[in-house]
């Protein structure tokens, strides 16, 4: 014999009220924070639809690397997406910045040669919208993002800053007021070969980058353009830090 036959049956009423019991339940908490609404939890938040959002990103590059080198005479290639003209530096960068002010510093110092370097970021200032100010973060640039230029893949920019920049070579001025531009950005170099695999053939949407890594990237130019050069300016400074420390 079944032992649930000897279990009373429930009544319609019973019934009822169970299924009504869920449909309040699954109203209540879907209002609740946590709980996705509608498609909110597919897409990616600006900072300031965060309530404790406080602007103030502080960094640290370590890791160094200068693409070519500064008394470099044209032709050269500072993208050098082959990555056969990298050299390690002795030194570090570091970020403090409030994004929410455009305000802030950003210093990078390195040693080429018998030469110390120091490039001084204090000035920034955006003309795109995108740019917010000069300051901005959680966009997407270069490639075919549509923002910036195409020197660099598509990437993800954790911040990124835009402005002037003055360049210091052994205590000196060297370059004042030159156009300048940092990513904390996804990693775009091979972490073994150290190449740039870019542009390729799209198969994905996505850049040519790896979201699994990060790194920062610091350019300093002329106004002055040198065609003969990659990218076709006199002067083009360009430095990568491979490891980011987040204080």
């Amino acid at each position: 014999m079944n032992m649930l036959s000897f279990l009373p049956k429930p009544s319609l009423a019973s019934i009822t009220w169970f299924l009504l019991a869920i449909m309040l339940l699954g109203q209540a908490t879907a209002g609740q924070f946590g709980t996705p609404k509608d498609e909110e939890g597919t897409r990616i938040f600006t900072p300031a639809e965060h309530p404790t959002y406080s602007g103030h990103f502080r960094l640290i590059g370590q890791k160094g690397t200068l693409i070519g080198r500064m008394d470099d005479k044209a032709p050269w290639d500072h993208m050098d997406y082959a990555g056969k003209h990298l050299n390690p530096i002795v030194g570090n960068m570091e970020i403090e910045v409030n994004e929410r002010t455009n305000i802030g510093q950003v210093h990078a110092e390195f040693v080429d040669g018998a030469d110390q370097y120091r490039i001084v970021f204090t000035r920034f200032a955006g003309v795109a919208p995108y740019q917010d100010g000069g300051l901005a973060t959680r966009v997407y640039e270069h490639g075919d993002s549509g923002n910036g230029d195409s020197l660099y893949p598509k990437t993800w920019l954790y911040l990124a800053g835009w402005g002037k920049a003055d360049v210091l070579k052994n205590g000196q001025l060297l370059f004042k007021d030159y156009a300048a531009h940092f990513m904390v950005m996804e990693r775009s170099r091979d972490s073994n070969t150290h190449e740039v695999p870019y542009p390729m053939k799209h198969t994905l949407p996505g850049g040519e980058t790896d979201p699994a890594g990060m790194e920062i990237d610091l350019w300093v130019r002329s106004s002055e353009i040198n065609t003969k050069n990659f990218p076709p300016f006199e002067t083009f400074i360009h430095l990568f830090w491979e490891e980011v420390i987040w204080k």
